[in-house]
């Protein structure tokens, strides 16, 4: 194995004849779906990668010496401004969003936000907050408003094991 090119985001490693992406922090990084009182809470983001906007669920790569759910919980607050503690999430699991070239695996968390909490200021790293009823989840979904792997997971496992009403 050798590493073909690097930058602070992510490595190429080739492993002979094989080349996939090693991504930094991504082994203690998250993924964290948030409901609050019937809205499941996602956030507009531009990814250039494919020229347009999504609506996906808050994520990232874990920082040094963070834990996945310190992770989630950093996220949650970065990206839509609601502060949920990292006991207080739950994990539902951990996935590869693309197992054929991504060594990327990180875990999926669920946070209920309290119905009466107000977002604080976000970091600027998103478009804005997205609010979409839990019984319009599956539409969302089909109609395609819904589409990264990573939200797609999340949902997966959520709908697999739903966790307790809080």
């Amino acid at each position: 194995m050798k590493t073909v090119y690097e930058n602070p985001w992510f490595g190429v490693i080739q492993d002979g004849r094989y080349h996939y992406v090693k991504e930094t922090g991504a082994d203690n990084g998250a993924v964290v779906l948030a409901r609050q009182g019937g809205d499941f809470l996602f956030v507009r983001v531009r990814r250039p990668a494919h020229g347009d906007t999504f609506v996906e669920a808050p994520r990232g790569y874990g920082e040094p010496g963070e834990s996945a759910a310190q992770c989630a919980a950093r996220e949650l607050r970065e990206e839509t401004g609601f502060a949920v503690a990292p006991e207080a999430l739950v994990a539902l699991g951990r996935l590869r969003p693309n197992s054929a070239i991504l060594a990327s695996s990180v875990t999926a968390f669920f946070a209920e936000v309290p119905a009466g909490a107000v977002p604080f200021a976000t970091d600027g790293e998103v478009d804005g907050l997205v609010r979409i009823p839990e019984a319009g989840l599956q539409a969302a979904l089909s109609g395609g408003r819904l589409g990264d792997g990573f939200t797609l997971a999340a949902l997966a496992l959520f709908w697999a094991a739903p966790p307790a009403a809080g």
